[in-house]
């Protein structure tokens, strides 16, 4: 069965790994980005703005100075009802902000002027007109008649002496007081409109439940009461219609995992993540179902996708458990701990943390046995430490483990001293017996022997091909890592260390030590680095054809592993 949301899980786990339940991969920039955003604010280049919080949003909704600085933007651009919510949001997330509320009052303030404007346009608007009243005045000799019109129920505002014109015949005239202007508007503003914003939505639970369909607010309805059979026949017709309906997804796998249908669930749980990955009901979900089919791994990285967004006791608790029953209770008591520091004062929880650090110390010390038994006698000694520390192991067990850590230490002691000359090898070597590094066509080289009157020390890195042993004595069969002037001048273009039945392939040599010389690490398929003299000897072994073949040789005295 493919669980398609199954690679975006992982990829989200990673991303999420900032809080400290997951090893870190990803890198958390929120802050990074409100910072942007801020510097954008000033600027009054409020898209720049709005995308740099959409991207912090989308990364940590529950950020309080996300929702801070939205509702600043918000507020600049005149959307005061989104800017009260935000401020709200950010007071909520942060108590000790108090720039959130005051943003609360101004906008609560601002929206309330608007309000009564809004109230007192609307009143004028639909108020009916009265009838006006007219006088008559009868035209003077050096001036027209003129007709008066008086609104009832206004005073007249005196209007500015205009010049009158001469007319040729005297005609009345209709003059009209006009009425007592209303409050002036708004001046404009050069704000941009949240249509143009798009900014994210908010969380808010009456938001997103007035967001939803009918048709799924009716299933979700029949599933909380207790009609499984008819909420799941809503939820597969909503999904013909909409088969990329996240919450029907959701609430389907909800149904399936009620009536024990555990695969089909996780298959819709998995198919509303690929959907919207930030629906993080559905990761609780999915750890739960993985849980119980006994999915272990994909249990774990589920809640911990949740955890990490939604921390609860309940969570850890499951989280520790499910640690405990995978045989890692180093784990299990870190979750255990989480949980009880989450709902302190609980008995059960500190039932189970005791338990636990029992479990833990038992753990370490049979570990620490089984480093003992094989002769890894640091690891021994490291596990023991940690067991004993924890201070709960039996009486018995505790003083076995005090009685191997301390021979564990002294064998370590022991091995330290029987390394020492191989862990100081080049510097004492160089000391003892100066610093020519032969190359190795120089092996062969009669002139370049009769320079020195005695051996010389080489330094060389090289492949064990084959471990021979002969007359009391130990051979590794070396093929040696040329360097670059070496393969210049062998006419090589780079190292093989592939070993043909005939020997002769060059560079092959001999180390040559007594029996059990050489250190456990030298073994064949194995690179070393080695000291060892030369004084020209050569050595006849047979190769896997039954030939002789003669090779240079050199007395080992230290190597370390590579």
């Amino acid at each position: 069965m493919k669980y398609p949301g199954k690679l975006k899980t992982l990829i989200l786990s990673a991303a999420l790994a900032a809080a400290g339940s997951i090893p870190l991969l990803a890198f958390d920039n929120t802050n990074i980005l409100v910072e942007e955003a801020v510097n954008h604010i000033y600027q009054q280049r409020y898209k720049q703005a709005h995308q740099a919080l959409k991207q912090a949003y989308e990364q940590s909704p529950r950020h309080p100075g996300v929702h801070f600085n939205l509702g600043r933007l918000f507020e600049l651009t005149g959307n005061f009802d989104e800017a009260l919510k935000e401020y709200r949001l950010a007071a909520s997330l942060d108590t000790s902000m108090v720039a959130a509320r005051r943003g609360i009052a101004r906008c609560s303030v601002e929206l309330k002027r608007i309000k009564a404007y809004n109230a007192q346009t609307e009143a004028q608007t639909q108020a009916p007109t009265a009838a006006p009243v007219v006088k008559y005045e009868p035209p003077q000799s050096a001036a027209p008649a003129r007709i008066i019109t008086q609104q009832p129920t206004q005073t007249p505002v005196q209007a500015p002496v205009q010049p009158r014109p001469t007319l040729p015949t005297q005609t009345a005239r209709v003059v009209t007081q006009p009425a007592t202007p209303a409050l002036p508007p708004m001046q404009p503003t050069n704000r941009i409109s949240t249509q143009d914003l798009k900014l994210p939505p908010l969380p808010l639970r009456a938001t997103a439940q007035a967001s939803r369909p009918a048709g799924e607010q009716r299933a979700e309805t029949l599933l909380d009461s207790g009609k499984t059979d008819e909420a799941i026949a809503a939820l597969e017709n909503i999904l013909q219609n909409n088969p990329d309906s996240p919450r029907a997804h959701f609430l389907l796998g909800k149904a399936l995992s009620l009536k024990g249908d555990l695969f089909a669930s996780i298959k819709h749980l998995e198919e509303c993540l690929r959907v919207d990955d930030k629906f993080y009901d559905a990761y609780y979900l999915l750890g739960r179902n993985y849980s119980r089919v006994n999915l272990l791994e994909d249990a774990i990285k589920n809640y911990q996708i949740y955890y990490v967004v939604k921390p609860q006791a309940s969570v850890a608790l499951e989280m520790a458990r499910i640690y405990e029953t995978m045989g890692s209770p180093e784990k299990a008591k870190e979750y255990y701990a989480r949980a009880n520091a989450m709902n302190p004062g609980n008995p059960n929880l500190q039932m189970r943390l005791s338990e636990s650090a029992g479990n833990l110390a038992n753990d370490l010390y049979l570990r620490g046995n089984h480093a003992f038994t094989t002769n890894k006698f640091e690891e021994a000694a490291n596990l023991f430490s940690q067991a004993l520390a924890t201070g709960n192991l039996l009486e018995s067990s505790r003083r076995d483990a005090v009685r191997k850590l301390e021979v564990a230490r002294f064998k370590i002691r022991e091995e330290e001293e029987k390394q020492r000359p191989a862990r100081e090898g080049f510097t004492a070597t160089r000391g003892n017996f100066a610093g020519t590094n032969l190359q190795y066509w120089q092996l062969n080289d009669i002139n370049f022997k009769t320079r020195f009157t005695g051996p010389i020390t080489v330094e060389w890195r090289g492949y064990i091909a084959r471990k021979i042993t002969r007359h009391g004595r130990d051979f590794l069969l070396m093929i040696k890592e040329l360097s670059q002037d070496e393969l210049d001048a062998m006419s090589r273009e780079r190292n093989d260390y592939r070993l043909n039945s005939h020997f002769n392939n060059q560079p092959t040599f001999l180390l040559a030590t007594r029996r059990g010389g050489f250190p456990p690490f030298a073994r064949e398929g194995q690179m070393i680095t080695f000291n060892g003299t030369t004084d020209w000897k050569f050595y006849d072994i047979i190769n896997d054809l039954g030939q002789l073949v003669r090779m240079p040789s050199f007395e080992f005295i230290s190597a370390y592993p590579d």
